[in-house]
């Protein structure tokens, strides 16, 4: 279908001067008074990258945001993963100790739906300078540098599956019970289908309970990034957790059990996955199986590969 450039540009006058202005509007924090519930935060070591969750064509999702230019105290320009959606955020010195804060956005949406996303995009653009003004204006808080209790609550949901699927596979492994909950329960030794760049714990979520959420950016064998996050909604210590695994456009809910095999044996690690999917045919569902399965044991069998490995050369 046909596809068209939507462009969007919105200005506020603020009384403010600019260096407030500007550290509020550059901050990931500066998205958490977008009207929809958002939260974009810096990834760690990773210097012109963020990661954001929140509204996207799929629903609640994780994006990779890239800064591609950054002129500091003036512009910062955050293009999200794709390269379809960019936003440029700017100020400017007014009169009188005054700013003039500038939201500009753009997209490639199909063209019949063009004048839906300008009007969206200017009531979100006039809702979010209208936020900012009322925090730079001491009307509102500051925003946290912590994912906001609704959205976390979002991402805690689970999925309705009238239809579903779902795929089990264990391992044995020679590890301590302990050893194997520490390694595949950490974002540091995340395993999975694509190799994983950056992961780590999402700001403001618990840590080994219920609430926390752990996000992943990881690069496709084309090169291009994409990002997922896994929130847990149930645990019991170091032997069973339910998470929610949203990202590279997929829902998945997926159950994690390791259970001791005798008091000095192995350790056996059972995956299951579980995932919405519409009315299928048997051999769609056979052919979505088979993908997840076949993921299922490589990420099981990197661990199994990680802990025996560290335990021959200790």
């Amino acid at each position: 279908m046909l596809e068209t450039t939507v462009r969007v540009r919105r200005s506020q006058v603020i009384d403010g001067e600019p260096s407030r202005v500007w550290s509020l509007l550059s901050s990931p924090e500066a998205w958490s008074l977008r009207p929809q519930d958002t939260f974009m935060f810096n990834v760690p070591n990773a210097e012109r990258l963020r990661f954001y969750i929140g509204p996207t064509p799929q629903g609640t999702g994780p994006l990779v945001v890239d800064i591609c230019e950054e002129l500091p105290g003036k512009v910062i320009k955050l293009r999200f993963a794709g390269g379809r959606q960019v936003f440029t955020l700017s100020v400017e010195p007014g009169r009188r100790g005054t700013t003039k804060a500038s939201v500009e956005f753009s997209d490639i949406v199909l063209r019949h739906r063009k004048i839906y996303h300008e009007e969206a995009r200017r009531t979100e653009a006039k809702a979010w300078l209208s936020a900012l003004r009322a925090v730079i204006e001491g009307r509102a808080p500051w925003p946290k540098a912590q994912m906001p209790p609704d959205l976390r609550q979002k991402c805690l949901a689970r999925p309705q599956m009238e239809h579903s699927l779902s795929v089990s596979r264990a391992v044995l492994i020679s590890a301590a019970p302990s050893a194997v909950w520490n390694v595949v329960r950490s974002p540091e030794t995340a395993q999975g289908s694509y190799p994983v760049d950056h992961s780590g714990y999402v700001p403001g979520t618990p840590r080994g309970e219920a609430g926390e959420v752990q996000y992943y950016i990881f690069r496709r064998s084309n090169g291009e990034r994409a990002s997922a996050f896994e929130a847990v909604t149930q645990t019991a210590h170091q032997r069973s957790a339910l998470v929610q695994t949203i990202g590279l456009g997929q829902h998945i809910e997926g159950h994690l059990l390791v259970t001791p095999e005798s008091r000095s044996g192995p350790t056996r690690l059972d995956k299951t996955c579980r995932w919405h999917e519409p009315e299928p045919s048997a051999r769609t569902a056979e052919a979505a199986r088979s993908q997840v399965a076949e993921g299922i044991n490589k990420m099981i069998s990197d661990y199994k590969s990680l802990l025996e490995d560290a335990a021959n050369q200790a």
